[in-house]
């Protein structure tokens, strides 16, 4: 192998860490630095989905529309403006494992469900938008972080799509076949 191969070989290789807590993870060791390169641009998306949410409860819109326009594809995927969700930094050990299968990241806590959060919580702080922009949002952010899987392992079976609760998700219920979930550090 020459010099050059080395190098990148050597540069590349990570320890592979276990995660119990996905969530506690990203809060302790990614938030805060994708907060400070985002925090303006994830703080207008959401102040604009705040304002079709309001809309939407505002004009009675049925729990149809609610769920799939406001809910899922709304506050869910464009919550923040980024549809594909914020890394987490953390995976599937089959997905650092295994080099030539697909791979895909998982909306931890699903789209739906986090639409239904920030409707719940903005209701509960009497519909203020600048509280739920300049405070919940960083304080709750971890509800738009994704976890890189297999394909395989994001089918329905081995991720339940039918746990729709918050506390349940956050215990990983949902991760019914999932290989563990673990970081990966630079020797």
């Amino acid at each position: 192998m020459n010099q050059t191969a080395q190098k990148r070989k050597k540069s590349t290789e990570k320890d592979i860490h276990l995660v119990n807590d996905p969530i506690q993870f990203f809060i302790e060791n990614k938030r805060d630095s994708v907060w400070e390169k985002n925090k303006e641009k994830w703080k207008t998306h959401f102040r604009l989905q705040l304002k079709v949410l309001k809309l939407f409860i505002d004009n009675e819109a049925d729990e149809k529309h609610m769920a799939s326009f406001v809910y899922r594809l709304g506050l869910g995927y464009w919550g923040v403006g980024k549809q594909s969700g914020i890394p987490s930094g953390v995976f599937s050990l089959n997905a650092v494992t295994s080099e030539n299968t697909k791979k895909t990241d998982d909306h931890f806590i699903g789209a739906q469900l986090i639409g239904k959060t920030v409707h719940e919580a903005y209701e509960a702080c009497d519909f203020n938008e600048d509280h739920m922009v300049e405070h919940w949002l960083y304080e709750n952010l971890w509800l738009w972080m994704t976890i890189k899987v297999t394909q395989e392992e994001h089918r329905s079976g081995n991720i339940s799509k039918s746990v729709d609760d918050l506390e349940l998700k956050r215990r990983m219920e949902h991760y019914v076949n999932v290989s563990p979930l673990v970081t990966l550090k630079k020797r």
